[in-house]
């Protein structure tokens, strides 16, 4: 987890090991506050009281242990969240769905780097998971959105798989993410007239 970018991909990746049928990204960042926020919140099977006590614990996962998977996702994120003075949520339901957020102050020495935002949304959006994405995507004051459902009127059922249409989606994101950054830094530079 050397990145944001890294934390988004593992959350929503719970999510969907978690049987989700939807999953709701909101991953906001704040310039002039210093602060970068996510939320991934799913409809999948939720957590009891006393899991919810011990999921912040190295090595607690409820993946089968001969998946290779430790366990370390939640703790990691609280301590580099932590470690910016920044915070870490969780609201969960049994049957339900959870809740997962998490603050970064970005203009603390110990903030790891955004990373690949655009990249870890590819990897969700062509994980082959039936799940229904619902993303909100903002910078500043300036945001875009993408749903499943926004995807299946450009690319037909099963087109995703396809290597040239999933090259056409990747440059869409990464338009996406450079068109909320330049747009934040005109702002920044007093440039922007909105």
């Amino acid at each position: 987890m050397r990145t944001i970018a890294d934390h988004i991909l593992d959350i929503a990746s719970n999510s969907i090991a978690a049987g989700a049928s939807n999953v709701w990204l909101d991953i906001a960042s704040d310039p002039e506050a210093h602060m970068f926020t996510f939320i991934v919140r799913d409809n999948g099977r939720g957590m009891d009281d006393d899991l919810q006590k011990q999921v912040f614990d190295p090595f607690i996962t409820t993946r089968p242990h001969t998946i290779r998977r430790f366990g370390l996702g939640l703790p990691l994120l609280r301590q580099n969240a932590e470690l910016t003075g920044g915070t870490v949520g969780l609201q969960s339901h049994p049957g339900a769905g959870t809740t997962v957020s998490a603050v970064f102050h970005t203009d603390h020495i110990d903030c790891i780097p955004t990373g690949d935002v655009a990249g870890a949304l590819f990897a969700l959006l062509t994980c082959g998971s039936p799940v229904r994405w619902h993303i909100c995507r903002r910078e500043g004051r300036n945001r875009y959105t993408l749903t499943t459902e926004d995807l299946e009127a450009v690319f037909p059922s099963g087109e995703l798989s396809d290597p040239r249409a999933q090259q056409l989606l990747l440059h869409f994101l990464r338009e996406r993410e450079a068109d909320l950054l330049a747009e934040a830094s005109r702002r920044d530079d007093g440039l922007s007239t909105t």
